[in-house]
């Protein structure tokens, strides 16, 4: 990072967990040389005193987990790249509050599914501190964000449209996807409502986009299909029997007029049984009609790491947006805020 005086600053850097997504994370901090890791927060009792390296998968690094909040916080870092499987509010204040900024990968893109009264908290929070709370990944996080920036080549906008369709049997989280109703009879009471509160950072997402085009959204729907196992399935980490819930088909719409302004879809599968056998794209496609109309396709390639194909697109947005983050106002803040984010680990052996 480049301070205002021209002199290159090192950005220091604190890991919160060590999952699936943060080990991405991981690697991609070592990767780039203005960014100093020095710190991992760990829920675990057995992760506690281990090198981070060993526990994500590279060589070690000097930098040993810890479950002490106090201790992470006096190592001054400048950023927590807060990626746990469920956010805690009163841990982000802390750290807000310690002055230290905070990138989000859980739940978190305006803030507004927390509630009212936890987002002044949180506002509050990073401005007593001075800093800046941000939330990012691939979607939600940077699919909007491409669909935005296809918009710019458009006079006028009739409905901008972000699909995703992916296999997720890779992603090891039961609790997860127990959240969204998989697992469970598809026709169990409220399985509907069950999902929709656990993806309301989706609605979140909808709304930061409508800002971005300057639009007031009457609503925000969201209507889900449910795809079944046609046989038991054992995916190593969680059991779904035959009949059960094992994909969705959601679909959040921000409406303007009784239309639809904003569309997000997603379509999530565990296993290699379902109906109904909904295909599977692997990537996003974003789709706006307007003058012109344009459709992107963003496909999503790696060699052969399953882990790699869900964490990395999710953990690299977030890490990439660090050096603005840092730089941007105190507060809240949103993509739409900030400059151009892009890769600044550049390896010419590749």
């Amino acid at each position: 990072m480049i301070d205002g005086w021209g002199n290159t600053v090192t950005i220091r850097v604190v890991q919160w967990t060590t999952g699936l997504i943060a080990k991405s994370a991981v690697r991609a901090v070592l990767a780039q040389p203005d960014l100093e890791l020095v710190g991992c927060y760990a829920y675990s009792a057995e992760k506690v005193g281990k090198d981070v390296g060993e526990l994500c998968g590279v060589p070690p690094v000097g930098v040993t987990a810890t479950d002490d909040i106090d201790e992470l916080i006096a190592l001054e870092p400048d950023v927590v790249l807060y990626m746990p499987q469920l956010p805690d509010v009163d841990h982000m204040i802390r750290l807000l509050e310690a002055g230290i900024n905070l990138i989000s990968t859980s739940y978190f893109i305006t803030g507004h599914s927390f509630g009212e009264d936890n987002v002044a908290r949180l506002r509050e929070a990073a401005e007593r501190g001075g800093v800046s709370l941000y939330g990012s990944g691939i979607n939600p996080g940077l699919a909007s964000v491409v669909a935005l920036t296809a918009a710019a080549a458009c006079r006028e906008i009739e409905r901008i449209s972000v699909f995703e369709a992916v296999d997720c049997t890779s992603y090891e989280s039961a609790e997860a996807w127990q959240a969204l109703g998989f697992g469970s009879p598809p026709d169990t009471p409220g399985i509907a409502e069950i999902s929709k509160q656990a993806m309301l950072v989706f609605q979140e997402t909808i709304e930061m986009m409508a800002t971005a085009l300057h639009a007031e959204l009457d609503e925000v729907r969201f209507t889900p299909q449910f795809g079944v196992a046609t046989k038991d399935l054992d995916l190593g980490y969680m059991k779904i029997a035959e009949g059960n819930v094992c994909g969705i088909n959601g679909r959040w719409q921000g409406i303007v007029g009784g239309k639809p302004l904003l569309e997000m879809g997603l379509l999530w599968r565990l296993g290699d049984a379902m109906e109904p056998d909904w295909p599977i794209e692997h990537g996003y496609v974003m789709e706006i009609r307007g003058v012109p109309n344009i459709r992107v396709r963003y496909e999503l390639e790696f060699g052969g790491d399953p882990e790699e194909y869900v964490a990395a697109p999710t953990a690299n947005p977030a890490v990439n947006a660090i050096p603005a983050v840092v730089a941007a106002r105190p507060g809240l803040v949103t993509a739409i805020e900030l400059p151009l984010i892009t890769a600044t680990s550049i390896n010419v052996s590749v």
